[in-house]
C-alpha cells in the first residue's frame, strides 16, 4: 500500500512538471478577450443593393479592422476589412467593405467551396451555445455558399451544405473591374439581410431586443499562386480554424433605433470564469489527444495564483470526467 501512494503522488508530481506552463500562458492566443458590437434597429429601410449609402449604414459603427486569424504576433492584413451590423424585426443587416486593388473572382454555382476564392464570411450562433451554427459565404460575383453545423468539427461536428438559408438577401457592389488584373481596383462591398426565421432553432425567434449572439467574419485571401491562402477574421481564434464559436465576438440587439441613442456594451458571463473553462476546456482536448482520457479533478489542473485571482469571491470550480465525457463549471 505504502509503494502504491508513493507511486501516485510521485506521478502526480510528474504530471505537474510535464505541464510545464500555467494554462493561460500555454493557450494565451485563444484566451484573448472577444470583443461586443452593440447592434441597433434600422430608422428606414435598407435596400440591399451591396452599396451601404442609406442614412443607416452610415451611422452604424464600423468593427475594428480585421486581423490575422492566429492573433497577436502574426502580420497585419495588407487590405483594410471592417463590417458593421444593423436589425429589425425581420432581418439581421450585414455589410462589409473589402479593400482590394484586383477584384477576382472564378465560382459561379451556389454551394461550390467558394474560399477558394477570394472570399467574406459570415459565422452566426444566434443562442450563443456552440452548437446549431451557421455560415454563410460569398465571393465577388454574389456567389453564395450556406451551410449549418451540428457542433465545431474539434467536438466531432458535421455539415449541412443542403441548409440553404431561406430568404436570404445578398448583394455586391464593385469599385473597379471583376477580372481585370491591368487596372487597379478600389474595393468592394457585401451587404446581406439575413431573415431571423432561417436561424430559428426550437421556435426560439433570436432576433429580439436584449438577446446576445455570437459573431464572426472572415476574409479569405489569396495573394499569391501557389502559396497558402490568408485569413483574416474580426475576432482572432488563435489559430487557423474559425469553428470556435467561444472565440467569435458578441453581438448584443439594441431596442434603441440607430442614432437615437446608445447602449454600453455588457458581457453576458463572467468573463474570468469564461476565460477559465475555456482554458481548461483546451487542456481536456490536448489530453485526451496524448493520453485518451480526460483530466479528472481541479487540482490535476495545476491552477495558478494568477488563474484564480479574478474570479468573484467563493467561486467554486467543479470537474466531473470519465474516460470520454467531462463536465466542468465555476
Amino acid at each position: 500500500m505504502r509503494k502504491q501512494l508513493i507511486g501516485s503522488l510521485f506521478a502526480f508530481a510528474m504530471a505537474g512538471q510535464l505541464w510545464g506552463q500555467g494554462l493561460y500562458e500555454k493557450y494565451e492566443r485563444m484566451l484573448t478577450l472577444p470583443e461586443g458590437y452593440v447592434c441597433y434597429r434600422v430608422d428606414g429601410k435598407i435596400k440591399v443593393d451591396g452599396k451601404l449609402n442609406e442614412a443607416d449604414w452610415q451611422k452604424a459603427q464600423s468593427t475594428s479592422s480585421f486581423v490575422d486569424i492566429s492573433g497577436e504576433g502574426f502580420a497585419k492584413p495588407c487590405y483594410d476589412t471592417s463590417a458593421k451590423m444593423l436589425w429589425d424585426d425581420n432581418y439581421l443587416y450585414v455589410g462589409a467593405v473589402l479593400q482590394e486593388d484586383d477584384i477576382k473572382a472564378k465560382l459561379s454555382q451556389r454551394d461550390t467551396i467558394i474560399y477558394y476564392d477570394n472570399d467574406f464570411e459570415v459565422f452566426l450562433d444566434p443562442d450563443g451555445d456552440g452548437q446549431n451554427y451557421f455560415e454563410i459565404e460569398t465571393n465577388a460575383k454574389g456567389v453564395i455558399f450556406d451551410l449549418m453545423l451540428d457542433k465545431p468539427y474539434r467536438s466531432g461536428g458535421n455539415f449541412m451544405i443542403q441548409w440553404d438559408c431561406p430568404g436570404l438577401q445578398l448583394a455586391i457592389h464593385r469599385e473597379g473591374t471583376l477580372n481585370k488584373s491591368k487596372d487597379k481596383d478600389k474595393q468592394w462591398s457585401v451587404e446581406m439581410a439575413i431573415p431571423h426565421k432561417a436561424l430559428t432553432v426550437n421556435f426560439s425567434n433570436p432576433d429580439q431586443a436584449g438577446n446576445c449572439w455570437r459573431i464572426n467574419f472572415s476574409r479569405v485571401q489569396w495573394l499569391k499562386p501557389g502559396q497558402r491562402e490568408e485569413n483574416w477574421v474580426w475576432m482572432p481564434t488563435g489559430r487557423i480554424d474559425m469553428h470556435m464559436p467561444d472565440r467569435w465576438g458578441f453581438l448584443y440587439l439594441s431596442d434603441k433605433v440607430i442614432g437615437t441613442g446608445t447602449d454600453s456594451f455588457k458581457y453576458p458571463y463572467n468573463m474570468a470564469a469564461y476565460k477559465l473553462l475555456w482554458a481548461m476546456f483546451y487542456a481536456q482536448l490536448d489530453n485526451y489527444a496524448k493520453e485518451k482520457n480526460y483530466i479528472r479533478s481541479k487540482e490535476n489542473f495545476f491552477l495558478t495564483e494568477a488563474e484564480l485571482k479574478d474570479l468573484p469571491a467563493g467561486a467554486e470550480i467543479l470537474v466531473e470526467a470519465t474516460q470520454r465525457t467531462f463536465c466542468m463549471s465555476v
